[in-house]
């Protein structure tokens, strides 16, 4: 027979804050987050009461941390020594945080442990995202100052207009199309593949340690494409993966 850790655990469903900012920072455990444009400032929270995020607004910034519980997600089944944990969707929290459309945020900090984000239809001068266990998806999103550090999990970014940044993946996949680069963006991946599609950019340079470079179905040892320029410029790596330019 399962048993729930949640028991006694109440959901809850409910508006956080939706006072403006211009600065955000996020802190979460376990928590998927969603950060999306729409008509008003709002933070949204579903999930285990226990893991409701505490928010600390000062001035025109606003911080969301999630509170340090010794709980883990899930239900299990136990007989002697053999255990098995089984996690639902209703165990996991979920945040989503609405920006007015056109509305310029200066500063987000994103840091998540273990959860899942979606960024789309949103404007920041910088943005600074890191997370040990989970996937990245961004769609719209326009970006003077990117980098993002993922330890174990994918990234996946469309329509994206990035003027300079980095992306350093551990283990995981970058995707990258319909989008452009003003100035530089360089990706760098230990045990995954770089895949970059109908992307703007004056420049690219290709290297892998162990895998292959190709450039529109070309293959080559090392890969560039472009002219030494004052122009935009794209720099993949990857340890065991490969780099794909289409």
């Amino acid at each position: 027979m399962f048993s729930s850790k949640n028991d006694k655990i109440e959901k809850v469903d409910k508006i956080l804050t939706n006072e403006a900012f211009e600065e955000l920072q996020v802190d979460f455990a376990d928590i998927n987050l969603a950060i999306e444009s729409g008509d008003h400032f709002e933070v949204h929270y579903h999930g285990p009461e226990d893991k409701q995020p505490v928010v600390i607004q000062n001035e025109q910034q606003l911080r969301l941390k999630q509170p340090e519980t010794d709980r883990k997600n899930g239900k299990f089944w136990q007989k002697g020594l053999f255990k098995i944990e089984v996690v639902t969707s209703s165990d996991v929290g979920k945040v989503k945080i609405t920006v007015p459309k056109d509305y310029q945020l200066r500063e987000a900090y994103i840091g998540l442990a273990s959860g899942d984000t979606r960024i789309q239809g949103v404007n920041l001068d910088e943005l600074e995202f890191s997370s040990a266990s989970g996937d990245l998806k961004i769609d719209r999103l326009k970006v003077a100052k990117l980098s993002l550090s993922i330890v174990s999990g994918d990234a996946k970014l469309d329509q994206l207009k990035v003027d300079s940044g980095n992306a350093d993946l551990t283990s995981g996949s970058f995707l990258l199309k319909n989008s452009q680069i003003t100035k530089s963006l360089a990706v760098t991946t230990v045990s995954g593949d770089n895949l970059i599609e109908n992307v703007e950019v004056d420049q690219c340079d290709l290297t892998t340690l162990s895998g292959d470079n190709t450039i529109f179905g070309g293959k080559a040892t090392h890969a560039q494409i472009g002219k030494e320029t004052n122009g935009s410029h794209l720099k993949m790596s990857a340890v065991s993966g490969d780099n794909i330019v289409k």
